[in-house]
């Protein structure tokens, strides 16, 4: 009889041994799904949103009476930003060529090619245009084709 009581006991824990070892087996699978959701929604963000906060940024830095606008080098839409510094005025180009964003910083009227810009992020795919009504738009897509859109309006 005291046999059997200890058989039970020891059959008891190993049965809670193994609901034991199960469940964190289910824990540690259930957060390393969450972890790899997290990790692909933050890259899917970031070649989203990136290329957008850097365009942001520049338009914020160069919003002068005229300095900022649309125009087109060799058929490829471009963001133009011009500032003076004593008596030249320069200009930066920022452009997607290749499947990155671009960018040039030269004096205004100098040989300008799509190929001289610096790259400043690999991007599936990045759009900008100025509408009829003055505003600025950006669209930045990711590797899946998903697209997020930035329209700005200038302060001057």
């Amino acid at each position: 009889m005291e046999r059997r009581g200890h058989l039970t006991d020891v059959l008891f824990l190993l049965a809670l041994f193994g609901v034991l070892a199960a469940s964190s087996l289910f824990v540690v699978m259930t957060g390393a799904n969450v972890y790899r959701h997290t990790v692909t929604q933050m890259d899917e963000h970031f070649s989203l949103r990136t290329p957008l906060a850097y365009v942001a940024a520049k338009v914020r830095q160069h919003d002068a009476q005229g300095a900022v606008y649309a125009a087109e080098l060799q058929g490829t839409p471009a963001l133009v930003l011009e500032q003076t510094f004593g008596e030249a005025v320069y200009q930066t180009w920022i452009y997607c060529h290749e499947g990155a964003v671009k960018e040039v910083f030269l004096e205004k009227g100098a040989d300008l090619e799509l190929s001289y810009g610096l790259t400043i992020m690999e991007t599936p795919g990045f759009r900008l245009e100025q509408t009829e009504s003055g505003l600025l738009r950006f669209t930045a897509t990711d590797a899946a084709g998903s697209e997020m859109t930035l329209e700005m309006s200038l302060r001057s």
